[in-house]
């Protein structure tokens, strides 16, 4: 297969841009961000405080930072803060002002998305109940303009010191918004007579797809569409694809139309994104399962397709809180329904603070962003033409290059996309041509269901390589030595070129030595437990972060406290929420009685279940501490966050529903579970410790 891709490098100028409102370090042009004038990529990842107790927040913020993200991103929901009018809540785990502190603490700069209306799965969009009766809202009516003012000035108070243009870097105003842009306009210049100062101002890039230069457009695109309608298993929509188009029709489809955009209308404006998801939060009828190739392929895709500021939703996991019912679900309007608490979206990092497998995976693609090409946002993208617009089509591949005007670069390739079978591609060539150069880089043959980057004509200390068939993690400098650390792309063997000359790379742990480089490359499974922290590298297995220089690691052990814990069918209880279990099968219960000091003097157990039913709630007395949506057969729960109902009482009720064939419980689940099962099996209890 010959393919061949021909650069035309677009202008890099200033632009007209009006998105900031006080001087900082942060800049931008027409194609990228700057930070202290020089090129940078934002990492954002985001996080909700308010769905997370808050003795975790540093812990999480660190685990972020740990994972390469160097911004977190937020929603500040309205009714979590101002539910009856001038009566406002930032106590607990809305203290607001707590959180930023951490961020300030630890050098984390943050976006707040502070709608008024911002969906995020929260009834009403965030909005309290009396601005959601009002007949004119989500727009210019004076009356709901005077209560937005109202509350954001609330919010002002408590986030005004960190206005700073170092912590709190952006303002997201609304989401989703399908008016006039000239609406958004109205709340900025309210949230600027307030006096909120931001170097950027955003707002979400769809419906409208129409780009303004007050408002930084963010794009998005997720592994899936749980929100839509049906029970089967979605049609491909290149979700995966490597693709100079920047917008998707499927995102935030359940409450409008998106408009079609064409690729090049946001050509001279930097490409931003606040809703790459890394995982999906699962619907009542919809429940996909996020595996490790989807929650890291469609940043890998945007990234090769030339997105200069990756902004993930959700990076982390959460819970509602418990204190009311704030999940979206039909009895309150909304065409889907959620689970009351359970806000995990399969994310990176859980809601329970785990660093998943694709969380893994994308530290490594973040690393090489902060620590071996802290210019790849200078480095635009270029495509093949595609064969067809057909997203059925496998029989060419999807790939790119992203390169300077010197042809220095990396090439990307990708053959994975959820619900096909690619086959292998085998003898690829590709001709890269940009200004008077011409570059031919290796035939290789890829693997189906892969994903990597290689670079070429490359410098690196003394060393001109032509390429290295590696994918680039990170580089030092040690006594002289140039020290570059390669993640072996799948599949593929790892050589470099230098001078015509062919030198095989192999896997030891000192590497191959070219002059006074020193290339280390890591098998593709033991690069996921590869991590570089303060200028080192680290392998270990778990949950990593560090805090003052000092590396924690939460590991799984081998101590399993399962038989310490009865699990036993019991009597029926008289609980709340029975409607939220949404099937029409018979309820089962479970008694589930731990050890009233299983957590003494140890740092977390986590609990994992077999479970065959359709839901299941967790009780402690009559108060619903947990509950979860079947995705993968199993439910998993870490204890430390339960310490305190633990302590009141050691028995918890968990009560179950079967999936059924007919109603509102026949549902679509990837993983299938079978029919008017209720199995609740303690498969184990391991003890995890933090090293």
């Amino acid at each position: 297969m010959n393919i061949a891709i021909s650069a035309s490098p677009k202008p890099v100028s200033n632009g007209a841009f009006n998105y900031s409102n006080i001087e900082s370090s942060y800049g931008l042009n027409t194609q990228y961000f700057t930070k202290d004038g020089k090129p940078y990529t934002i990492i954002s990842g985001e996080v909700h405080f308010s769905r997370l107790p808050r003795e975790r927040w540093r812990e999480i913020v660190l685990k972020m930072r740990n994972c390469g993200i160097n911004t977190i991103a937020t929603y500040v929901f309205w009714n979590y803060h101002e539910e009856h009018k001038n009566v406002f809540d930032f106590r607990d785990n809305r203290d607001i002002a707590a959180f930023l502190q951490i961020c300030k603490d630890v050098n984390m700069p943050c976006i707040l998305r502070i709608g008024p209306w911002c969906h995020g799965e929260v009834i009403r969009g965030g909005f309290p109940k009396r601005i959601n009766r009002m007949l004119k809202k989500r727009c210019d009516d004076s009356a709901y303009l005077k209560e937005v003012r109202e509350y954001w000035y609330g919010l002002y108070k408590e986030v005004k010191p960190f206005l700073d243009g170092v912590t709190v870097i952006g303002l997201q105003l609304e989401n989703e918004y399908t008016g006039s842009t000239e609406h958004i306009r109205s709340l900025r210049k309210i949230a600027k007579e307030i006096g909120f100062k931001v170097p950027f101002f955003t707002m979400t890039a769809w419906p409208s797809g129409k780009p303004d230069n007050d408002f930084l457009p963010m794009m998005g695109g997720y592994p899936d569409a749980p929100w839509t309608i049906g029970k089967k298993a979605l049609k491909p929509n290149n979700r995966f694809a490597i693709t100079p188009a920047k917008t998707e029709d499927e995102i935030g489809a359940d409450l409008h139309k998106n408009t079609v955009v064409n690729e090049n209308v946001y050509d001279d404006i930097p490409y931003a994104a606040c809703e790459i998801g890394p995982g999906n939060q699962v619907t009542q009828h919809r429940r996909p399962y996020i595996g490790e190739k989807d929650g890291y392929g469609v940043g890998f895709a945007k990234f090769a397709s030339g997105v200069n500021w990756l902004g993930y939703y959700m990076f982390c996991g959460g819970a509602n809180p418990n204190d009311r019912l704030m999940q979206e679900n039909r009895l309150t309007g909304y065409p889907n329904n959620y689970p009351i608490i359970d806000y995990d979206f399969q994310a990176p990092i859980s809601r329970y603070g785990v660093c998943r497998v694709h969380g893994d995976r994308l530290r490594l693609l973040h690393l090489f962003i902060n620590e071996f090409d802290n210019e790849i946002c200078t480095k635009q993208a270029y495509f093949p033409k595609w064969k067809s617009n057909d997203p059925n089509d496998i029989s060419f591949l999807k790939c790119s290059i992203r390169a300077d005007e010197q042809g220095i670069g990396y090439f990307f390739a990708g053959t994975y996309e959820k619900g096909l079978h690619y086959k292998d591609f085998n003898d690829v060539s590709v001709t890269f041509e940009i200004g008077d150069k011409k570059i031919n880089l290796p035939k290789i043959n890829i693997k189906a269901d892969t994903m990597f980057f290689y670079p070429f004509n490359l410098n690196l200390g003394s060393v001109h390589f032509d390429y290295i068939l590696a994918q680039p993690i990170a580089k030092t400098e040690v006594n002289g030595e140039t020290i570059c650390y390669f993640a072996q792309c799948e599949g593929i063997e790892p050589k470099c070129v230098v001078n015509n000359k062919e030198i095989t790379l192999d896997y030891s742990e000192n590497g191959t030595l070219v002059d006074d480089v020193r290339i280390i490359v890591i098998p593709y499974e033991k690069a996921k437990q590869f991590h570089f922290i303060n200028g080192k590298a680290y392998f270990l297995n778990g949950t990593v972060y560090s805090d003052n220089d000092k590396i924690y690691c939460e590991q799984e052990t081998e101590i399993d406290l399962k038989n310490d814990i009865a699990l036993t069918r019991c009597e029926k209880k008289k609980l709340p929420f029975n409607y939220f279990l949404y099937s029409t099968g018979k309820r089962s219960y479970y008694a589930l009685k731990l050890p009233k000091d299983i957590l003494q003097n140890r740092f977390d157990v986590k609990l994992e279940f077999e479970f065959d039913g359709l839901n299941l709630q967790v009780f402690s007395g009559n108060i619903l501490i947990n509950d979860y949506f079947n995705i993968d057969r199993k439910f998993v729960m870490h204890l430390r966050d339960y310490k305190k109902y633990i302590e009141k009482n050691n028995t918890f009720i968990i009560r179950t529903a079967p999936k059924t064939k007919f109603g509102i419980s026949n549902v679509y689940n990837e993983i299938p579970i079978p029919l008017n099962s209720d199995k609740l099996i303690l498969k184990s209890a391991k003890v995890i410790e933090l090293l």
